[in-house]
């Protein structure tokens, strides 16, 4: 039971590294938008400009839900007590809250960009 619950927070570990990385490029420019990776809701998919916006909006929470679910993996990991289904539960929660804000933060960011326009 212990191997497989370092694997799972093992995996956590790698969403919360792939889908922060992800935000990053798409924040940056250098991921276009896509059907497959990225905040892809229906306003962020109206327009590149959109896309970008949304996605500089996003950056921030969703570093900090990656790294709050780095590091609660890391700990859980490292205790033994820690290594439990729940932990693993704790940290799909943190990184789902945290990209359920990122929606939030982005849709926000362009209404208030289309709205200076």
């Amino acid at each position: 039971m212990d191997e497989a619950m370092v694997f799972a927070l093992a995996l956590e570990v790698g969403s919360a590294v792939l889908l922060t990385w992800l935000t990053w490029r798409a924040a940056n420019g250098s991921l276009a938008r896509n059907d497959l990776a990225g905040v892809r809701t229906r306003i962020t998919m109206s327009s590149d400009a959109a896309w970008r916006i949304g996605h500089h909006a996003a950056l921030r929470p969703t570093v900090i839900s990656g790294t709050i679910t780095v590091a609660w993996c890391m700990v859980s990991i490292g205790l033994a007590p820690l290594r439990h289904p729940i932990s693993v539960l704790v940290a799909a929660g943190a990184l789902v809250s945290g990209a359920l804000l990122s929606i939030r933060v982005a849709h926000r960011a362009i209404r208030r960009a289309s709205l200076e326009d």
